[in-house]
């Protein structure tokens, strides 16, 4: 991994560069209370995260709801029915905030995914809104 200090901003964090040897040599961790699903974090800021996840043939992840974030999807490799819908490599899934999400009939090589977490930003005077990530204006 190369971290290179970027000369223009420096309010948004260093910049991150991992090659394929990077990627492949960051440990996959078993992700709690989930048999044969297992997660990298390739990038997180405060609650945001940004990494990979696999889930082994055979396995399942559990279904969850994020009530105050946003995910992206891209389906690196394998396949896997999410949100009622079969997926293979190549596939994109974006999930809102509020909707019901797992991982099943994961296919006879397992799901390697790609996704972002990305909290909700409510500005403060939305109170309708109050328990969700928020931002000062």
């Amino acid at each position: 991994m190369t971290q290179v200090e970027s000369p223009v901003r420096d309010d948004m964090g260093r910049l991150l560069v991992f090659g394929t040897q990077d990627v492949d040599a960051l440990a996959w961790e078993p992700m709690p209370g989930q048999t044969g699903v297992f997660s990298k974090i390739l990038w997180r800021s405060g609650d945001a995260a940004i990494g990979l996840i696999r889930v082994d043939a055979g396995a399942e992840k559990a279904a969850h709801v994020h009530h105050g974030a946003h995910h992206h999807i891209w389906v690196v490799s394998g396949s896997a029915t999410m949100v009622g819908q079969e997926l293979a490599a190549g596939s994109y899934v974006y999930i809102p905030p509020g909707v019901v999400h797992e991982v099943t009939a994961v296919g006879p090589d397992g799901i390697t995914f790609f996704y972002t977490y990305r909290p909700v930003e409510v500005r403060r005077s939305e109170p309708q809104l109050a328990g969700l990530a928020t931002f000062a204006q």
